[in-house]
């Protein structure tokens, strides 16, 4: 708080300055804020909840706010800053405005508008990525964007330099495992995406760069990039680099009306189309070999198949987003409102995949649902308004035919990759960065030498830049304050909560409540981590009955509002239908699950929470019922076998858990705790003991599934075989011998 009352210090003393220094910190604010936009992607805030995307976008959010205020100011007082209209501008502001009116009739406007954390998307941030375009396309000039460009390299080249660290295993990837770099992105597949760009601009500086130093330089920086992006394993926009490469030098050959540059680079451009045809295409060849399948990159890009499972479960995912696109085709659900199409539309199959999706990954169907056949249309609109003035400015020869192809090629090979996954903060920066550099390019951006301009609103004393400074500084404080500083508040709060639910439970629930206390951006996310605390908490018998009693009463307060808030949400039902069953209200726990069946009536997941209220209710033939409607949605999902087996014993049809089990694992006998649990609530010892078998013969070294497998028999009156069990752990790990010698005597002398 207190770096939010010295920035409103700093407002004040900048309004009673003069005009003309105004000026100078309003341009000296724009280029400092932008030329620090290059680096968020490498910010990682390790206070906050989701800490790859939330640290970055607020920080976007706060400079763009400050820049585009500055702007402002600007515009109103300098004429050579004001818009300049441009095919593509026409195009950004069609798309934003697509999108404005698509949360204002989304199904849930308010998601629509703020996102969650683990996005930090929505209206919010698309006004701010708009700004952002705005203030660069009107205000930066060649050299800013030249510093901009390779600000942009720097960053990629730390971020490369980041990702091998994590390869050598220096660093952690927490989504991409040891052998796929996730870098400070989060995710191998978005790094890769950010590097595609960062790729271009490397390439585009060496085309442009007039020393050989610099050429060698940025040549070095983009084969590293390139090698990145290959270590990341992505398929997408490694077939993307590729596609466009050949695309590229095709188009080249072809357009180049200069015939002693064709005639030069002829031969050189052919190699390097030859290298892009002939090397993936002998590595394909080669699927099958050891050195390809040995190879973690290699393997994963020739294993791509319409068999496999995740390229399989994403035509099913495509498909139930055309459904979804059918119900609402003009300006679809609103922006983040995919789960709800997921949700409606799931198909049982895709249990092999995540519970949830919250985006199609294909940024046609992504925008096909966000803002319906017009978000789409407005938004490739924008590629067409790209092409259009980079072909004209080749013509009028602001750009080479070099680097006109190079933008254009940059484009394709970043929509193509994104017809397999989705956009995040690190290549929209990039992407409206690159859109207002051609929008500059085409007169837009401010001349060498500004001129003082008369405001037609404001008119030029002393008196109207004062005015308009202060009406100016005002909104500012308060945006910065509503969008970002309650949000970031209510985060830290959250994570902090999470951090000491475990040693401080009392601490924990203050926490949780701090954070709903600012009613902003990610309460529902804050409600279902409150929602596991209560549960948990309720569970706990060190705990005060009367903390406990609070804890749940006010989770169950929280998740009704989210129900209200989210109606066709079926999560949100089934974190309250979770609570009321922990709690013993099975009436209400019943209504609630049923409603999120309506919801999604193909998503088994529900249906095992329904069977267990059922269960718990004591009405077994019920839970019986609700489950075998479930394992009949797919007899492929092992899970809903497992949990229809374990009804089946519950309610004394074990030779119906038998047929289950043998006819999908050959026996009755098989290596699961649920199986554990059940047999152990019977008192059926002889079947536990056949299970805990199947344990040990997994895992022989572990002495706790032998003791387990000792006990099992010891319960069902086998004492030799118990004796048995810890003789033949002794030999399988001498170092247990004399624990288990103590073991075998104890059951000698009971």
């Amino acid at each position: 708080m207190r770096y939010f009352i010295i920035f409103i210090c700093v407002i004040i003393a900048i309004i009673v300055m003069k005009k003309e220094i105004i000026k100078d910190i309003s341009i000296w604010f724009i280029k400092t804020g932008t030329f620090i936009i290059p680096f968020i992607p490498l910010y990682v805030s390790t206070v906050l909840f989701f800490p790859y995307i939330t640290g970055k976008a607020f920080v976007f959010r706060i400079i763009v706010e400050v820049i585009f205020s500055a702007w402002i100011f600007l515009a109103i007082f300098y004429e050579e800053y004001s818009p300049k209209k441009s095919p593509l501008l026409i195009a950004v502001s069609i798309f934003i405005s697509a999108v404005v009116l698509a949360t204002i009739f989304s199904v849930n406007p308010y998601k629509s508008f703020w996102s969650n954390f683990e996005r930090m998307e929505g209206l919010v941030t698309y006004l701010h990525l708009f700004a952002y375009f705005l203030v660069l396309g009107q205000v930066f000039k060649k050299q800013d964007w030249n510093i901009f460009f390779n600000l942009f390299v720097i960053s990629g080249i730390l971020e490369s330099i980041y990702a091998w660290f994590q390869r050598f295993g220096y660093f952690s990837s927490i989504q991409g495992g040891f052998g796929r770099p996730d870098g400070t992105i989060g995710n191998p597949t978005y790094l890769a995406a950010y590097l595609i760009f960062i790729l271009f601009f490397c390439l585009w500086l060496l085309f442009n760069s007039r020393n050989s130093a610099g050429k060698f330089f940025y040549g070095l920086s983009a084969f590293f990039v390139l090698a990145t992006i290959y270590l990341t394993a992505s398929r997408g926009p490694g077939l993307a680099v590729i596609g466009s490469a050949i695309l590229g030098i095709i188009l080249y050959l072809a357009l180049n009306t200069d015939k002693e540059a064709v005639k030069k680079y002829k031969s050189f451009a052919l190699i390097l189309l030859s290298i892009f045809i002939l090397v993936p295409g002998g590595i394909w060849l080669a699927r099958n070999t050891d050195f390809v399948k040995n190879n973690l990159a290699l393997s994963r890009l020739t294993s791509l198949s319409l068999s496999e499972r995740t390229v399989a479960s994403r035509f099913v995912i495509w498909r139930m987003g055309l459904e979804g696109f059918m119900e609402h085709p003009i300006l679809g659900w609103g922006p983040d409102n995919y789960e709800l199409v997921f949700a409606k539309y799931f198909k049982s199959a895709l249990w092999r995949q995540e519970s949830w999706f919250d985006r199609s990954h294909n940024i046609v169907l992504d925008w096909l649902i966000n803002a319906g056949i017009l978000g789409l249309v407005s938004y490739l609109s924008i590629f067409g308004a790209a092409f259009y003035l980079l072909w004209k400015g080749h013509k009028k020869n602001i750009f080479s035919l070099e680097n006109a192809l190079l933008i254009a090629m940059l484009f394709l090979a970043y929509f193509f990759q994104n017809l397999f996954v989705f956009d995040n903060l690190a290549t929209y920066l990039s992407f409206f960065g690159v859109l207002a550099f051609i929008h500059s390019s085409q007169g837009a951006g401010g001349e060498e030498k500004l001129k003082s301009g008369s405001s037609k609103f404001f008119g030029d004393t002393e008196q109207s830049w004062f005015l308009a400074t202060g009406l100016l500084a005002a909104p500012l404080l308060a945006i910065i304050y509503f969008v970002n500083l309650q949000p970031l508040f209510a985060n830290l709060s959250l994570l902090e909560a999470l951090k000491i639910q475990g040693s401080d439970s009392q601490g924990a629930f203050n926490e949780y409540q701090k954070a709903l206390s600012y009613n902003t951006l990610g309460n529902k996310e804050i409600r279902e981590q409150l929602t596991r605390f209560a549960i948990m908490a309720g569970s706990a018998p060190e705990l005060a009955v009367n903390f406990k009693d609070l804890a749940l009463r006010t989770a169950i307060t929280e998740d009704q509002k989210s129900v209200l808030e989210n109606p066709l949400d079926p999560r949100a039902y089934i974190f309250l239908g979770s609570i009321f069953n922990s709690v013993g209200l099975f009436d209400q726990a019943l209504a609630v699950f049923n409603k999120a069946v309506e919801l999604s009536p193909k998503k088994q997941q529900i249906y095992f929470e329904l069977a267990d209220v059922y269960f718990r209710k004591g009405d077994s033939a019920s839970a019986v019922n609700i489950l075998e409607k479930s394992f009949n949605l797919d007899p492929e999902f092992n899970q809903a076998r497992m949990n229809l087996a374990i009804a089946y014993i519950i309610s004394n049809q074990q030779s119906k858990a038998d047929e289950l089990l043998k006819e999908y694992y050959g026996t009755v006998e098989v290596e699961d705790q649920l199986l554990v649990q059940v047999y152990s609530k019977i008192k059926d010892y002889r079947r536990l003991a056949g299970v805990w078998r199947t344990f040990v013969k997994t895992h022989p070294d572990n002495i706790g599934y032998w003791k387990n497998l000792s006990g099992a028999y010891l319960l069902a009156g086998e004492r030799k075989m118990a004796i048995a069990a810890i003789n033949e752990a002794i030999i399988l790990n001498p170092g247990f011998k004399a624990e288990g010698e103590v073991l075998i005597r104890d059951i000698l002398t009971h």
